[in-house]
């Protein structure tokens, strides 16, 4: 007869949910024609990808720079260079995000040095952004992995105000919404709504409503993601009218996208609620 083993702990974690390098990868399906890049070994890529297609049903871009014993010991900086100047020739995307794993960080991997590396040897993907985030599995979660990649694609895309002349407000229905990792498709397709029902129009950063929403399209087949939010749209963020900020994780890019651009922030813990709610309307109202 079986023996039925009760566990005392009133949570059963799945390591894989808690990964800083999945929550990275969800943050980067939000922007269109985008591909992120593990810096790990095949295994840590493969389960992910695993994990994201039994999700949202629906293929998910996702390449390793395929670290083994030797690149493991030794170093791993070309398989992080010729990794992203294989996808800039092959997929074409629009963004590159390079994302850290454990074994990458025991290893003592600089990824944004590769990235300036990869410029330097590689001009002609000048036109391609990469963006290189820092996000140990063993540190972390999903949400602060998705945080971290979205403030560093922030800080890297979203040019200051005196550079790009743009201006708070001149752009007067557009409105940013800073997206935490909290929301499903849905629910920012029902936000989508809601600030639309207000005659504005809002620019989600990321935005997975059209990306990893299961919807077929046209394309047999795409090597990066199909919708989602347009690099192009990240220089337009300084000319909107107001930011919103929703879920805590999101804060450090809230600050960023503020200190860079000027545009007023409003921020929101979470969208649950009556009074969370009369809040965000009550703010609709800039």
């Amino acid at each position: 007869m079986a023996d039925i083993i009760k566990r005392k702990k009133a949570l059963s974690v799945n390591p894989l949910k808690a990964s800083q390098p999945v929550g990275g990868s969800l943050a980067t399906l939000g922007f269109n024609r985008a591909m992120p890049m593990l810096h790990g070994s095949q295994g840590c890529t493969a389960f992910a990808k695993v994990f994201f297609v039994r999700h949202f049903r629906e293929p998910i871009p996702l390449q390793t720079t395929a670290m083994d014993q030797g690149s493991s010991v030794m170093g791993a900086d070309e398989n992080v260079v010729e990794g992203i100047k294989n996808i800039a020739e092959k997929s074409k995307p629009a963004l590159i995000t390079v994302l850290t794993t454990g074994l990458a960080e025991t290893q003592g991997a600089d990824v944004q040095r590769n990235v300036r590396e990869f410029r330097e040897k590689y001009p002609e993907y000048k036109d391609v952004a990469v963006v290189a985030v820092n996000t140990p599995d063993f540190n972390g979660c999903v949400e602060s992995g998705y945080a971290l990649t979205v403030a560093e694609i922030i800080k890297a895309l979203v040019p200051k105000a005196e550079q790009a002349g743009t201006q708070p407000g001149k752009r007067k229905r557009q409105v940013n919404v800073l997206c935490s990792a909290m929301l499903t498709p849905g629910d920012i397709e029902a936000l989508t709504d809601i600030i639309e029902a207000f005659a504005l129009r809002p620019v989600f950063v990321p935005d997975i409503a059209n990306s990893l929403d299961g919807s077929l399209t046209e394309e047999e087949f795409s090597p990066v993601t199909i919708g989602g939010t347009p690099i192009s749209e990240m220089a337009t963020l300084g000319d909107a009218n107001a930011t919103l900020v929703i879920g805590p994780s999101m804060a450090k890019a809230g600050e960023w996208l503020a200190e860079k651009t000027g545009v007023p922030s409003y921020s929101f813990d979470h969208l649950y609620g009556l009074s969370a709610n009369d809040a965000l309307i009550i703010h609709h109202k800039v």
